[in-house]
């Protein structure tokens, strides 16, 4: 019987328990056994039995929300229903949620929701005595005599035996009218024999939240966000608030409740906006919730692109302005004719206290204290305007509607704007927005919103910059400006949401910090640049004639355009940290868009280009110098990188070669060239090389095009350094030509993360050492479930992939991956490196190839392709889950979601070729066994691994990790038998008798054996 206990309280079932006992049940199986699939789906509820709770558990289970979730309900209004965890315990009766009534409900993390005190006086030992009476009226409850000693109890005493009387928490007892101190002595405190005593009922008496704590970001996303999306959404939220609030805010709260269909939301925001007040935990939670789903519908992502750029789904909130600005654009002349709200007080007006048991009398709209009404009566008095002249207690009536809100609230709320037209409304749609403009439109209308616009530090010591605005505490973090602080100027005052509180913050130290020193906002970016480029596109003359071979020719112009789009279409797909300027140049040089992080922009002024006159070439440089020089003295660290697309010598410059040479070599300015059609330009190849940039010379469409799949040409942050050249070396044009002899530039080079070459050490290894460390020192969360990813993966490794970590850096992984099977990639190895970032478990861990792959989903520089890095990603999704994802895109190539989109079509059109071509691939980058790798990175520690014979396959000769039994009995390593029957034919290695794989069998036992062993490797205990 105890299960069957057990088991209903985790319902909170646990009332029932005498009847079950009744019926005869004694065990689980018997509760279970009358349980039919028809009674799980039954919502039906008994208002006057089931409770809230039973209704907030009733719909988890129905909608399998899991048990880490729980439910927040609201009134088809908009108002919140369930703050006050002990009037969850209330019947829906006296909740007033009446059949048939309407609820929204949103789902959100157990952890939003806190937990209340509980009790610390033992029932066991109160007792109802005492010498003295007094009279305790609680809130809907009625009264109780409770006995005390007015000269030695407390208020603590007396709750108690009130507790004990009305079977009601403690800690949701409050004395009203008193200014009390809990272990005050009752005769102090004024109270006396036969005093009536007035008690509230609330979990979370005395709380007063402020405008600041609201906007605290302490609310855990259902759909996890980053750090920086959290502290942008807040701010954002924040600097909304104070800078567009009032009555004309309704106009964004009709459309945000015309498209999403979720009045809780509209409602906290109208609170919020409109009135510049709180709300509850709960509506903050709507807040959250609803404004990530929301956000999520107008942002592009894989199942609705709005262009080539995807926001994914842990970044959402990073985009929290520019959601913002596109719905306060769209909001304009919004009518709102339903946004009408009456006012509801919660207090009593004759007391100005808040009403326990709010009651009507005839005749009179107001409502009235129970309490106030009944001492009129009894005194014989009148109340103004009642329809009755003999009033009584039998005509008073409750005034449900005021009380369902009562117990709904806490009571810092003294009154609520309820929403009147919840019946005269449809909304268009439930989250199911299809936005009228692209992404890159969307962040345009940012630079309407000043407040919304990020603002650089240095920009706010100007004479009349109004607070709010949006800034940047670090590259990860935002924060709100509020105000100046005036004992010292170079001061300011900043709203820290993650915090939730103002900081005083150093402007000259936080542009130092961000390396952004631009004094005005002539030049707007969202974040810090990593790298700004200059792309000069050549519109001479000779850009109409043909180029490429005789199987596609296209016009050179053309041509560029097709380039371009390629290269803007993969830095949005990437989304780099950069900015990019776009420069036109014939017989004239014209700037035709400035930097801007937005791409999106040029291919209207690109695919305007027509041919005509000179080829200023020189001059064009020149012109990309001047850029970006103005640019790094607002981002000194900025990597500046020219990219010019041309077709020939320069022809009518007034710079020379060597000049502007020499100019970019100062002013470390990297120059890239790409030459299309029949012309050698050495002078701009000998640019190229000094400047530490490439050449590149495409010689077909396809290579033209590949060319921009490459990340390392795309962007310099991956890029490896080349060569740098004193500037002294070069005085003439010599100097430039002498590179013709280095031939083009084919892809350059990969620049690997400084850890991969650490030595690395064997699972066992790390394991045992972290384990001693997670005991002494400290071990951050992110460390732990790194070490626990570890562990499952030495105790259960995967049969393909063997895990080795770095010795000095423990978040560093390299992985050997065996091909798969019957793929083009059956008899490589690639080797992979693994990188967990601060942001681990919330951001995936960053995984490459290091050795190449011809794969359709893998680039240059190794990047992968696959929706576990992105949109499938969560923080439960484990390493293991990883692996498999990598190993499967080998067996199974995904076309339609490319990273090579050259690779792709192939796939698609030539798959014969594709293949051959990834085993000459394989074959060529990827041939070193496993074993000969394993030596070559751990060396002597594989001698001193010794295992178990019974335990080690006879063909490897390392420890089972997916073991096969054959029908003589025989063990051996799946995948080393399967080999093996490959290269020898079906005949057992040891026995030679006959040997089909159809006929081998797991062999679970030893599986078992071997993976306990592996866990007495590394002394496995609870971290």
């Amino acid at each position: 019987m105890d299960e069957v206990l057990a088991l209903l309280k985790n319902y909170r079932l646990e009332k029932f328990y005498e009847q079950f006992v009744e019926r005869g049940i004694e065990d689980v199986r018997d509760f279970i056994d009358g349980v039919t699939d028809e009674d799980l789906d039954n919502m039906d509820m008994d208002p006057f039995q089931n409770t809230v709770e039973d209704l907030l558990l009733r719909i988890g289970i129905g909608e399998n929300i899991g048990d880490d979730m729980t439910v927040c309900l609201f009134t088809a209004e908009g108002m919140p229903l369930t703050d006050d965890p002990f009037f969850n315990t209330w019947s829906l009766k006296d909740r007033h949620i009446d059949n048939g009534s309407e609820l929204y409900a949103i789902f959100t993390p157990k952890e939003n929701l806190r937990g209340t005190a509980t009790d610390s006086q033992q029932q066991d030992s109160i007792r109802n005595k005492g010498p003295n009476t007094v009279f305790c009226h609680v809130m809907l409850k009625g009264r109780y005599d409770i006995h005390v000693n007015l000269d030695c109890d407390t208020l603590i005493d007396l709750r108690g035996r009130l507790s004990l009387e009305s079977g009601i928490p403690s800690h949701v007892l409050h004395l009203k009218d008193y200014d009390w101190n809990v272990r005050e002595i009752l005769y102090n405190l004024g109270i006396r024999e036969d005093t009536v005593l007035q008690f509230s009922l609330s979990s979370f008496h005395g709380e007063v939240p402020e405008m600041n704590k609201f906007c605290q970001s302490d609310i855990a996303p259902s759909v996890k966000q980053t750090e920086k999306g959290l502290s942008a959404f807040f701010s954002v939220l924040n600097a909304i608030r104070i800078e567009d609030g009032g009555d004309e805010f309704k106009e964004v709260i009709a459309y945000i409740r015309k498209i999403s269909g979720c009045n809780a939301l509209a409602q906290i925001l109208f609170q919020v906006m409109c009135q510049n007040v709180t709300g509850t935990r709960v509506q903050k939670i709507a807040i959250v919730e609803g404004l990530y789903y929301l956000f999520r519908e107008l942002l592009p992502s894989h199942t609705k692109r709005s262009d080539d750029r995807i926001i994914e789904d842990m970044d959402v909130f990073e985009y929290a302005s520019v959601c913002w600005a596109y719905l306060m654009s769209q909001a304009k002349d919004m009518s709102t004719e339903h946004e009408n709200y009456t006012e509801i007080s919660m207090k009593a007006p004759s007391t100005n206290q808040r009403f326990c048991e709010p009651v009507r009398v005839p005749g009179v709209p107001e409502v009235f204290e129970r309490m106030d009404v009944l001492d009129v009566i009894r005194e014989g008095g009148t109340i103004p305007n009642c329809s009755e002249l003999n009033l009584n207690e039998t005509s008073l009536k409750k005034a449900t509607d005021v009380e369902k809100i009562l117990l709904s609230l806490p009571p810092f709320i003294e009154s609520f704007p309820l929403w009147m037209d919840c019946d005269g409304t449809t909304p268009d749609s439930s989250f199911n927005i299809n936005p009228e403009e692209t992404f890159a439109q969307m962040n345009k209308k940012v630079e309407d919103y000043s407040h919304l616009v990020v603002t650089p530090p240095l920009q706010l010591k100007a004479f009349g910059v109004c607070a709010p605005r949006l800034i940047l505490l670090s590259p990860d973090r935002f924060g709100m400006y509020s105000y100046k602080d005036k004992g010292t100027p170079q001061s300011i005052v900043v709203f820290e949401p993650l915090a939730g509180k103002h900081i005083t913050v150093n402007i000259d130290e936080l542009a130092n910090k961000l390396r952004d020193v631009r004094e005005d906002l002539t030049f707007k970016v969202s974040k810090t640049p990593k790298e700004a480029i200059v792309v000069l596109l050549d519109s001479s003359s000779s850009m109409g004639e043909e180029c490429f071979d005789k199987d596609c020719k296209i016009k050179r112009i053309e041509a560029i355009k097709e380039i371009f789009d390629s290269f803007a279409n993969r830095c949005m797909a990437y989304n780099f940290e950069q900015v990019i300027c776009l420069v036109k140049f014939d017989s004239v040089v014209k700037t035709l868009h400035t930097f801007t992080e937005t791409v999106e922009t040029f291919k209207e002024h690109v695919h305007a280009l027509q041919p005509s006159g000179a080829t200023l070439l020189y001059d064009a440089l020149n012109r990309g110098c001047k850029e970006l020089n103005q640019i790094r003295q607002r981002f000194p660290d900025c990597r500046c990188r020219i990219l010019c697309l041309t077709d020939g010598n320069d022809c009518g410059s007034m710079c020379l070669p060597v000049d502007i040479a020499k100019k970019l070599m100062s002013s470390k300015i990297v120059v890239d060239a790409v030459l299309i059609g029949a012309v050698h330009n050495t002078e701009l190849h000998g640019i190229s090389n000094v400047t530490g940039g490439c050449c590149f010379k495409p010689e077909t469409s396809k290579e033209a095009l590949q060319l921009f799949e490459m990340e390392t040409v795309l962007s310099m942050e991956l890029r490896k350094e080349k060569k740098h050249f004193d500037v002294s070396s070069i005085n003439t044009v010599n100097d430039l030509n002498i590179f013709r002899t280095c031939g083009y530039d084919v892809k350059p080079e990969v620049k690997l993360p400084p850890q991969i070459h650490n030595k690395v050490t064997l699972t066992k290894n790390a394991l045992k050492k972290r384990i001693m460390e997670s005991k002494t020192g400290i071990f951050l969360e992110k460390d732990r479930r790194i070490l626990e990813e570890l562990k499952n993966l030495h105790c259960d490794p995967h049969p393909f992939c063997t895990v080795l970590p770095s010795e000095a850096d423990f978040t560093f992984w390299k992985v050997l991956m065996r091909g798969p099977p019957d793929t083009p990639y059956e008899d490589g190895v690639f080797e992979l490196y693994c990188e967990f970032g601060p942001e681990y478990p919330i951001k995936p861990p960053l995984v490459r190839f290091v050795t190449p792959v011809y794969h359709c989903n893998v680039n240059n520089v190794g990047r992968i392709c696959h929706n576990v890095f992105d949109r499938n990603y969560s923080a439960h999704i484990t390493m293991r889950e990883i692996l498999d994802a990598i190993f499967g895109l080998l067996i199974a190539p995904e076309p339609e979601d490319p990273l090579d989109s050259i690779l792709a079509e192939e796939f698609q059109s030539n798959k014969h070729k594709y293949e051959e071509e990834a085993k000459k691939s394989t074959k060529m980058y990827a041939s070193s066994s496993l074993d000969d790798l394993e030596k070559k990175y751990v060396g002597p520690e594989l001698q001193k691994n010794v295992t178990p014979p019974t335990l080690t396959c006879p063909l490897s000769h390392k420890l089972f990790v997916d073991p096969v039994k054959t029908t003589d009995g025989m063990v051996y390593e799946r995948s080393a038998i399967e080999d093996h029957v490959k290269q020898h034919g079906s005949t057992d290695p040891l026995t030679e008798d006959v040997l089909q794989i159809a006929h081998l069998k797991p062999d679970l036992h030893t599986k078992k054996a071997a993976k306990e062993y592996r866990m007495s490797q590394i002394k496995e205990k609870p971290v």
